[in-house]
């Protein structure tokens, strides 16, 4: 009987195919959830007879080629991972598939769903069961489990299972965490596969902290992998010269030791190329931290920051209470340092947070100066601790996902419509860098707060029919230029502005908008002056000669009517009428130089 048992465990494996897929939401994103899950499994059943493939898709493809290609692939099982950005589209996909397939196993996993897999099976016809908990253990133990048995006495005999019978729905109890966590395998086994991707790694999993609008807060503790193994991992990035590794761990930092033994490793073994994105606490920085940060190659680290507010009350509600002016402290450290890329979060929507008050978060928040700053808008995530308290906020949200907050009792509809146009031009006009010098000046001749600032921008805007349809990227030099003559007078000077960011940008051609001022023998004069050895080696840092037109290439010249340079040196304070001449220089990895230059001197 033994034999017999094991020889028809073995035919039902052979029989299993099984895809692991994603809908990312775009095709620049990979699903390090399904990665994981594939290398966990074959680590510990080396021997497995069972087809595992691992398909990536985006919300972004025809679902209709998508179903097409899952229906003649054959599968006996399909793992989908559920998140709010795709969740909708699932739904499409497999609702078609089961009219076509009666016989595949459907099953879900993913923060979308596992907060509560019995009412997910009860909606979703389709669906078969859902994981929860790990996936990884979870999903290796269930393939196993149906190798040796079948499908529905697999799911009986797996823990972190949901799945439905003919009596019902079942729930398993959960499957314990994985401890510890150096035993998942390294989830890229051939980065040529993520070409022009990001790449995404944790090195830590859980939260210290319990953010009542984020999910994160329904686990406890944080696991970390062993520091050999981090450095294992980030050897063969480094090696394999990726463009950026994105850290995944909700809160880097929580570990001093861990956060400073990785920071040193990657400093130390920088290889000029690979940079690094954390979301990390920026109060818990100390001297420490800085002096390791400050030896980092600039583009080496991004930090991200998720403020969220500066209203006191908001931060207890949220259960994120902190010291804003401590936070806004390490993060004026972080920029003063000039080699860190440093983003920051709001969120607006929470408790007790008024519209006006909201701007004053704006606007405290947007003084730091950060590289970008992100305003999202609450997402009621189901299984969060503010979704328990609907009633007691009187929020409305969305019924569809993402679940956004639509109204509460402190702030309206028609003030949330309002912060959704300032968004837009945050990223218009601030988070673009596209307009770096033109609002630095704009906003400082308005002397108005940032805030008041973007909603004139936004009433422009609305008088003028922009918001109804997609704006080029010239077009919105155009648009803050009208503004800026409509807040004060026509401006060869900001024209001048307008123009430098224009090309600071790597933007390409002559616009009607810019003035060119004309410079005798101006093409003869610049690719003299790009020849020269002088130049070459001393403003170019170039290591071997070139010729002038190959330099040209990766060069810009433009004149202006006014001194751009010297007016951003004083902060904008001093304005000189002088013809000059700016050059770009576009072969940094990081940013474009800036160069004042003479053809006179350089002679």
């Amino acid at each position: 009987m033994l034999y017999l048992f094991i020889y028809l465990s073995k035919q039902r494996s052979l029989m299993m195919k099984i895809l692991l897929m994603s809908l990312n939401s775009k095709f620049i994103h990979t699903n390090l959830a399904i990665q994981y899950i594939k290398k966990y499994y074959e680590s510990k059943h080396p021997d497995s007879l069972a087809s595992l493939i691992l398909k990536e898709y985006t919300i972004n493809n025809d679902m209709d080629v998508v179903l097409r290609d899952i229906a003649r692939g054959g599968y006996t099982h399909i793992f989908a991972s559920a998140y709010i950005w795709n969740v909708e589209h699932l739904e499409v996909l497999f609702s078609n598939l089961r009219l076509i397939d009666s016989e595949v196993k459907i099953i879900y996993g993913g923060p979308e769903v596992t907060y509560n897999p019995v009412q997910q099976l009860k909606n979703k016809f389709f669906l078969d069961a859902v994981i929860f908990g790990e996936g990884e253990s979870v999903f290796s133990q269930l393939i196993e489990q149906i190798g040796l048995y079948d499908n529905e006495e697999g799911f009986r005999r797996t823990k972190g299972v949901a799945y439905k019978t003919i009596n019902g729905i079942i729930q398993n109890e959960a499957m314990p965490l994985i401890v510890p966590l150096d035993q998942i395998p390294f989830p890229y086994s051939d980065i040529t596969e993520f070409k022009n991707r990001i790449i995404y790694y944790e090195s830590s999993r859980g939260c210290p902290y319990s953010c009542s609008y984020c999910l994160s807060s329904a686990s406890h503790g944080v696991r970390h992998l062993s520091f050999d193994r981090v450095k294992q991992d980030l050897a063969y990035f480094l090696k394999s010269e990726v463009d950026q590794v994105k850290f995944v761990d909700r809160t880097f930092n929580t570990s001093k030791g861990h956060a400073l033994e990785i920071f040193r490793y990657l400093i130390e073994n920088d290889n000029g190329i690979t940079n690094f994105h954390f979301e990390i606490t920026a109060t818990l920085l100390d001297e420490d931290y800085f002096d390791v940060l400050k030896h980092a190659r600039p583009g080496l680290f991004q930090f991200e920051v998720g403020i969220q507010t500066t209203h006191q009350p908001t931060m207890h509600a949220i259960q994120r209470p902190m010291s804003f002016s401590l936070l806004r402290e390490k993060c004026l450290e972080i920029l003063a340092m000039g080699n860190i890329h440093l983003h920051v979060d709001l969120i607006a929507g929470l408790p007790y947070e008024t519209f006006e008050r909201f701007l004053t978060s704006f606007d405290d928040v947007y003084q730091i100066g950060a590289h970008q700053l992100q305003l999202g808008f609450l997402k009621v995530l189901k299984g969060t601790a503010i979704s328990r308290e609907l009633d007691l906020h009187a929020y409305k949200v969305r019924h569809n996902a993402p679940y956004e907050v639509l109204s509460n009792k402190y702030i309206d509809f028609e003030s949330l419509c309002v912060l959704k146009e300032m968004e837009t031009l945050l990223e218009y006009y601030s988070n673009s860098g596209k307009f770096i010098h033109s609002m630095a000046f704009f906003m400082k001749k308005q002397n108005a707060k940032p805030s008041a600032f973007f909603i004139g921008l936004a009433e422009y805007f609305n008088k003028n029919g922009y918001f109804s349809s997609p704006v080029g990227t010239y077009r919105l030099y155009e648009i803050l230029y009208g503004y800026y003559v409509e807040t004060f007078e026509e401006s060869d000077l900001f024209k001048d502005l307008l123009k430098v960011d224009y090309y600071f940008a790597n933007l390409k051609g002559q616009r009607a908008l810019f003035n060119y001022e004309d410079m005798p023998n101006f093409n003869a004069k610049r690719l003299e002056l790009l020849g020269t050895e002088h130049f070459q080696k001393n403003v170019l840092m170039l290591k071997e000669r070139q010729s002038a037109k190959q330099i040209l290439k990766n060069v810009e010249f433009i004149t202006l009517k006014y001194d751009i340079m010297a007016l951003i040196q004083n902060d904008y304070e001093q304005v000189v009428e002088m013809a000059n001449v700016i050059m770009f220089d576009y072969t940094g990895r990081e940013s474009t130089k800036m160069i004042a230059v003479s053809f006179e001197e350089e002679q």
